[in-house]
This record gives structure tokens, C-alpha cells and sequence, in this order.
């Protein structure tokens, strides 16, 4: 897929986007003046609740949407693939706004064929079962998903080893040879905290010091991430720091930055200990101030940021989504506000949104992983933190006519 639009923001953006150009500077010509809409973003919630439901009602479980092939259509994969929870997470995401016991059954039945996956060890638990069954629990007070997400936590804390102090990700839990910890990990915590309120308060421990090593090894000084830690697990001792999906081990990959601003968000909203904050703010900041222009990143801050290097709309999704979270968690942080809204409006925008075009996915141009040619499509995780964005800035900051205020 092409870069459609060549990611300008000029056209058609209604008052959200025209906001976010005004606060970064954008030299793009206004449209023709338009009356505005009472709700602006109310178009772009009602079309992302449109493709949503036309995912979950063409396809059928357990054929989970993975990203978008050339053609606009999905490609999907089973259960057993760490990215099986997002739809259906969006889905109940959906429900949580509108209470529609539609969106409930399509979430139930999306969701239903993941039970088994409580046991499946080598995958990220916390995005597959927290996102569903926890948060159905949360939304529902459904006994049996609580019990299901807190199997799901037992087997996420097997694979801590307190040696390293850290969950070993993508290893089998026997492995030998290697001990592999990513920044993505960061986003398994949550499960880990949620059972430690649910009945398992030993998991806060493994939570937290997987959280604190993350920050000395994964963090650098300047605020920017590396994606892998490897370890020696006789010793615990850090061997190497290297990447798997970004440009260079060096390099600073957009979406493992994405994944360290809302892991450190999350658990600082958990734990109240200010070296998370300090850390979701630190990781925050560099994002945001490499960003380019329009507020999309490229899919690695150290390549060129310009094409034909891809973006990746999923890691700009994530951090909107983490920024409303930190703006409650710490108000004193205006610009938190100001940032998501410029994300979400060039998200918003003809540039990335999928209206009007064959894509099944909400949104254009995401990056999964470039060294193995998966680039520049619709991403359902990409969609997942849209439609969550979309959520919190109408519950925290009002309606989208205040984006402009």
C-alpha cells in the first residue's frame, strides 16, 4: 500500500485536526470554510464503530484480524497468536461506551474461543487476557472471565525468574540457552497488578521488579528505549542489549518507546511509586519531541523521517492513549492533553483514517514488524488503542468540540 494522501493534513480535517495544525506549525492551506459539526470526532467514533462491527459480524472466531493484506482485507491468524485479544478488546471497549448489549454479545464471542489460552506460557498473556477477560470482569462483574484472567496471571508469573527479576518473553519457560526480556513486557504488568487486587498480592512483587529492571536496563538516560535485554539466568547478569524489530540494537523502535510510556503510565496508576511516573514522563518527552510534523511517527526514530520510510499509526494510537491516562494521572502536565489531540487528529484525518478507502482496518500506514516485511497497513492493535483514545478523551477531557479550546 502506497503512502496514501502523502500524510498531508490539509483536507477535509474539520475542526479536530485543524486544531492540532495550528498548535505544531503545519503549513498546509485550510480547506474551504465549512460549517463545523456539533461533535467532529462523533464521525470519526461512529466510522471506527462501523468497521469494528463489520469485522466481528464478516469474519468468525477463531480467525482473529492481524493486519490488513494488500487488497484492504484481513489477515488473521488463531488464538494462539499474541495479537488473537484485540479485537475482541475493542470490542467491549465499545460496549464500555455504550452500553449496547450488541457489542457485548459480539464481544462474548470473540473472546470465548481465547480460554484455553490461559495456559499458553511463550505469548503476551497481559495484551491477550487482561484486555478481554479482566476487563470483562471490570465491565460485566462475569465470575468466570475474572477466574479465567487470574489463570492466565498464574502462568505469566511462572515465567518470572527471580534470578534475573524479570518475565522472560518469547522463550520456552525451560529454555537454557537464552533468558529474553523485550520493553513490550511492560505491557503484561497489568494483569499482574489487577490479580494482585483480585486475590494474588504475591504478583505485585514480580510486577514491580520486573518494572524496576526495566527502567535500568531498557531506559535509557535520555528518556529513549532499547527493545531486548538478554540475561544469563545462572547469574542474572545483563549480556547484551539488541533489537528484533527495529532499525539498529541502538536505534530507538517507535512502537517499543509507545509500549514504555503506557507500561510506565499503567504502573504508576497501580503502585503510586513516582520512579514509574518518572519514567512515563521521561519516555513521554522523547517521544513526543521526535515526533515529525504531522504527530505520526516513522516506524523507527533513528531511521531517515521521511519516505519512503513507513510510519507506524499503532505506536502514535498507543502513546494518545497513554498520555490522556498520564494527563489524570498527573494534572499538572497540560501538555499531555495538547499532545494526544494533535496524535488524534492526524490519526483522524484523510491521511491515516481508512474512510473512503477498501481497508477493513480503521486505520492506514501501521508498521507490525519491518524486518519481516510487515509494514504499511491496517494493524488490529493499532485500532485497539484508537478506539481506546477515542474513549478517554471523551470521559476526561469532554466533547471533541473542546479539542479546539
Amino acid at each position: 500500500m502506497g503512502q496514501r494522501g502523502g500524510h498531508r493534513l490539509g483536507r477535509g480535517l474539520g475542526t479536530l485536526a485543524l486544531a492540532a495544525l495550528a498548535a505544531v506549525g503545519c503549513s498546509s492551506s485550510p480547506p474551504p470554510a465549512a460549517p463545523p459539526p456539533t461533535d467532529p470526532a462523533g464521525p470519526v467514533i461512529a466510522f471506527a464503530d462501523a468497521q469494528l462491527a463489520a469485522t466481528a459480524d464478516s469474519l468468525a472466531p477463531p480467525a482473529y484480524p492481524v493486519r490488513t493484506n494488500p487488497d484492504g482485507t484481513w489477515l488473521t491468524e488463531g488464538p494462539d497468536d499474541w495479537t488473537a485479544g484485540f479485537l475482541p478488546a475493542a470490542l467491549w471497549r465499545v460496549f464500555e461506551r455504550t452500553r449496547d448489549p450488541v457489542w457485548r454479545d459480539r464481544a462474548e464471542r470473540w473472546q470465548s474461543p481465547l480460554t484455553p489460552e490461559t495456559s499458553h506460557d511463550d505469548t503476551d498473556l497481559g495484551f491477550k487476557m487482561f484486555m478481554t477477560f479482566a476487563v470483562d470482569h471490570q465491565l460485566t462483574g462475569d465470575e468466570a472471565a475474572k477466574q479465567t484472567a487470574l489463570a492466565a496471571a498464574d502462568t505469566l508469573a511462572a515465567r518470572f525468574d527471580p534470578t534475573v527479576g524479570m518475565i522472560r518473553v518469547w522463550d520456552d519457560r525451560d529454555d537454557t540457552t537464552q533468558y529474553q526480556v523485550n520493553v513490550d513486557a511492560m505491557m503484561n504488568l497489568e494483569l499482574l497488578w489487577w490479580a494482585a487486587q483480585n486475590g494474588r498480592p504475591q504478583y505485585a512483587d514480580i510486577a514491580r521488579r520486573h518494572a524496576d529492571r526495566t527502567i535500568t536496563d531498557l531506559v535509557r538516560p535520555d528518556g529513549s528505549t532499547t527493545m531486548f535485554g538478554g540475561y544469563d539466568q545462572n547469574t542474572g547478569a545483563l549480556q547484551r542489549l539488541y533489537t528484533e524489530q527495529g532499525a539498529r540494537d541502538d536505534s530507538t523502535w517507535a512502537r517499543g518507546q509507545a509500549w514504555a510510556v503506557y507500561g510506565f503510565a499503567t504502573a504508576y496508576r497501580y503502585t503510586r511509586d513516582p520512579r514509574y511516573l518518572d519514567t512515563a514522563r521521561r519516555t513521554a518527552d522523547w517521544f513526543v519531541t521526535h515526533l515529525p510534523p504531522d504527530r505520526v511517527p516513522y516506524w523507527d526514530f533513528s531511521v531517515p523521517q521521511a519516505p519512503p520510510e513507513p510510519r507506524d499509526t499503532s505506536a502514535a494510537a498507543i502513546t494518545a492513549s497513554a498520555l490522556l491516562e498520564l494527563s489524570q494521572l498527573d494534572p499538572g502536565r497540560a501538555g499531555d492533553v495538547d499532545a494526544a489531540r494533535g496524535m488524534l487528529a492526524s490519526l483522524s484525518s484523510p491521511a491515516y483514517l481508512a474512510r473512503d478507502t477498501p481497508f477493513r482496518s480503521i486505520l492506514l500506514h501501521g508498521t507490525q514488524n519491518l524486518p519481516d516485511g510487515q509494514q504499511d497497513s491496517g494493524i488490529m492493535f493499532g485500532d485497539y488503542y484508537f478506539v481506546e483514545a477515542l474513549n478517554r478523551w471523551e470521559r476526561q477531557v469532554g466533547p471533541a468540540t473542546q479539542i479546539a479550546g
